[in-house]
């Protein structure tokens, strides 16, 4: 039988496998039905592991087999920065699933570099970069322009300005990727240490206007060359994730337009600093912004009063605010277009068309299963 056969590894690849992970021994002997002793023993090096331990430790650490029968551990890329605020729990440290999700956008990109070399793409080398000494609305106005961000205002759906939004940073050489970040409070992370600089947005929980204000806050870390793991709190005292606010801030809502709006005009003259949702929220769909957003914007240029703004903040913050009443069930097709972006899957699909993958490999790109690929093209074509 297999639990009698011994295979040969070496236990500091298990070790590293698991701490790779975050997770302690009682945890890793929880998730393979290994006892907390036997575990010691083969992470010791004291006795050798069957081949049925091998399998549970390949499941229970996402790794592959031939990964755990490496010679020596492999080196593996640090997280970024953790840039959340001092009441998230357990700072300096994540849960596994935000490190399995980190760990995939890092295999994502590669295989969005493979793609695109794959047809010859040239690979635009990420170059808008500023200092943290720079007036982050300065740099916003500079990049507005630099992706003439003005041209999407005539999209009137959220969900199709949003990718407008991905698909314009994702022509500075930056790969976009929705993951499901649902520990550690976690909006959004960039990664500046790959052949790409990466973006993560949390993909569930969130309505498009607050991935949007997501992207181009990772956005200002990628620009300041400083990579990180943030929640985006306003309470924040860090100053590069301040920076990346603000940035992000005037990136969507342009102080010098949204001066200029005949509603802000009215209430400006009227003196009136308390404002109706319906005039928040119709800025908002021109701003392709929140009405919290539009509010912490007319707060920045002394349109609103802070004890009004708080108020509202504690009541359209919570985490349900936004969220559909009647959400739809898991469509898995959806998912992999949000997840990997449209820019991606049409790739994999022109490789495919132009038999330079076969089905399998298709499969593989787009993360699916073979009986979703036709409704994956099929939404893609929509």
């Amino acid at each position: 039988m297999s639990d009698n056969i011994h295979i040969e590894v070496n236990h500091k690849v298990l070790v590293w496998a698991r701490e790779s992970l975050a997770i302690n021994r009682n945890q890793a002997a929880e998730k393979t039905g290994v006892s907390v002793k036997r575990m010691a023993q083969l992470e010791d090096g004291e006795k050798p592991i069957t081949l049925d331990e091998l399998k549970e430790f390949s499941k229970a650490y996402k790794r592959t087999i031939a990964t755990l029968l490496l010679k020596e551990p492999p080196k593996e890329k640090p997280l970024s920065k953790d840039r959340r605020t001092i009441d998230s729990k357990d700072l300096g440290n994540f849960h596994e699933k935000s490190i399995m999700a980190i760990r995939k956008a890092r295999a994502l990109s590669q295989s969005f570099f493979e793609l695109k070399q794959e047809f010859g793409i040239e690979i635009p080398k990420f170059s808008f970069f500023a200092s943290i000494k720079d007036q982050p609305q300065l740099v916003a106005i500079r990049l507005r322009q630099f992706l003439n961000l003005d041209e999407l205002r005539e999209i009137k759906n959220i969900n199709h300005a949003l990718e407008a939004y991905i698909e314009k940073v994702e022509s500075l050489g930056v790969a976009v990727f929705q993951l499901g970040l649902t520990q550690d409070r976690l909006r959004g992370f960039s990664l500046t240490d790959e052949a790409i600089p990466i973006i993560g947005i949390k993909r569930g929980g969130e309505p498009a206007t607050a991935k949007i204000f997501t992207l181009f806050h990772e956005l200002g870390h990628i620009i300041l060359n400083e990579g990180g793991l943030c929640d985006l709190s306003e309470k924040s005292t860090i100053e590069i994730e301040k920076w990346c606010n603000a940035f992000s801030a005037e990136v969507i809502i342009p102080s010098a337009e949204i001066l200029q709006m005949n509603i802000v005009q009215e209430q400006k003259l009227a003196g009136n600093k308390i404002w109706r949702l319906k005039d928040l929220t119709t800025l908002g769909n021109y701003f392709h912004a929140g009405p919290l957003a539009i509010l912490r914007s007319l707060l920045e240029n002394k349109l609103t009063t802070a004890a009004f703004y708080n108020e509202k903040h504690q009541v359209w913050n919570k985490p349900s605010f936004g969220r559909s009443k009647t959400p739809e069930g898991r469509n898995l097709a959806k998912e992999a277009i949000q997840e990997k972006g449209r820019t991606y899957i049409s790739l994999a699909f022109s490789a495919f068309d132009q038999n330079r993958i076969d089905l399998k490999d298709l499969s593989d790109f787009i993360g699916i299963k073979l009986s979703y690929i036709s409704k994956t093209r099929q939404l893609l074509n929509g």
